[in-house]
């Protein structure tokens, strides 16, 4: 039987430290006993070092980890202007939690420091998977995985967020042990005694809208040109004038789709989808969350309300099959602040739809993000390898073992 006790508690006081405390003695009066492990995810809106004494002013020096967000989900449901906790411990569970600075500066660099960060407390042996949560704000998506999966190997699991600020699109904080920081990577160990298994869903909603073409310039997650022409043209020259006038704020509902020739899901071609974040009418240039390297084949993508609720559903019966049996007992949920717009007032429905296929009373806890962590499917080996996603829901679900 599993030993597993998780928490979940929410709050909207106005007041930072009243917020802080309140979701905190919800999360630990549902929990049994002393927590090894707090996730905090909060709205931009609060003083986040009051937030964070509120919420120590209850759990003490218990190991914490989170931050911003662009909208809160919990057991409850979506909320906004809010904080949320998951408190976590087992016996039969191991947890470690780290940091890492200076992420804009350079991407890789900074995960590879994360890593051993982490492994200072505990080692990466019986690992079932690493949680992180950067800045989405800090350059390139891409690159922050290339560095976890240059110290971890490509085979190693790993899922997470990147970090929001309510839309501002201007910088996000990062929570760690009862501190707040900026323009770093926060990340959690979860490690394996015996008993545990982990299930990942991840999928999106979105469909191309038939077209095709291709990356001949790009720097980074700057790209310059496609089809030889300057980017942004071309970009607009697909939305037509009347969406035009909507940029930045329409790349969140036409993404493009970065394809990958050797997957398809369900007969379909698969993509990578790759939201754009600013744009230089001068240049005719793109800033996107992650890079799209020049020679890669782009399709523009869309999706309707139905579509991304379907998604949501698709991608937790995925993360239950990978669950190969074991009981669902806690859901990290990772959805797109994309996602979140499009859906407008039907967004609580994505959240049902999730909490439908894995148990309506399962302790749930997530938030919208800026980009989104974790493999194609973690049941095919060539498709286990992490990614980064945007306009993607990625759910994580701890399950424990029934035989």
């Amino acid at each position: 039987m599993s030993d597993l006790s998780v928490g979940v508690g929410q709050s909207s006081n106005k007041d930072s430290f009243e917020a802080g405390q309140g979701a905190a003695s919800e999360a630990l009066s549902k929990h049994r006993g002393t927590p090894a492990v707090l996730i905090v995810f909060a709205a931009m809106r609060f003083d986040h070092r009051q937030l964070l004494a509120g919420i120590t002013s209850v759990a003490g020096d218990v190991p914490m980890v989170g931050g911003t967000t662009a909208g809160e989900i919990s057991t409850s449901g979506f909320s906004t202007q809010s904080v949320v906790i998951m408190a976590l411990s087992s016996d039969q569970l191991g947890f470690a939690t780290g940091i890492a600075l200076n992420m804009s500066q350079d991407e890789e660099a900074c995960s590879a420091a994360l890593v051993d960060d982490i492994r200072k407390k505990r080692p990466f042996t019986e690992a079932l998977s690493l949680l992180v949560f950067p800045n989405g704000m800090g350059g390139d998506g891409v690159k922050v995985i290339e560095g976890l999966h240059s110290v971890l190997g490509t085979g190693f699991e790993i899922a997470g967020g990147y970090l929001g600020d309510d839309e501002r699109f201007e910088n996000t904080f990062q929570y760690y042990n009862g501190r707040v920081y900026r323009n770093a990577i926060a990340g959690l160990l979860v490690c394996k005694e015996k008993g545990f298994r982990t299930g990942i869903g991840v999928r999106s909603g979105f469909e191309s809208i038939g077209n095709r073409f291709y990356c001949t310039e790009s720097d980074g997650n700057i790209a310059k040109r496609f089809d030889e022409e300057r980017a942004l043209d071309l970009y607009k020259e697909f939305l037509g004038e009347d969406r035009s006038r909507r940029l930045p704020g329409i790349c969140l509902e036409y993404p493009f789709g970065l394809i990958d020739e050797k997957v398809s899901i369900g007969g379909k071609e698969y993509f990578q989808l790759r939201c754009g974040l600013a744009v230089d009418h001068e240049k005719g240039t793109l800033t996107l969350a992650a890079s799209i390297p020049e020679g890669s084949a782009i399709t523009l993508t869309t999706a309707s309300r139905g579509g991304i609720i379907n998604g949501a559903r698709l991608a937790a019966e995925q993360a239950k099959n990978s669950l190969q049996g074991a009981k669902p007992e806690a859901i990290l949920m990772f959805s797109c602040v994309g996602r979140k717009l499009v859906l407008g007032r039907r967004v609580q429905e994505e959240v049902d739809a999730v909490k439908k296929i894995l148990g309506e009373d399962v302790p749930l806890i997530g938030f919208y993000t800026y980009g989104e962590i974790g493999p194609i499917d973690k049941m095919e080996r060539e498709l286990a390898i992490t990614k980064f996603h945007n306009e993607t829901v990625v759910l994580w679900v701890l399950g424990s073992r029934q035989d």
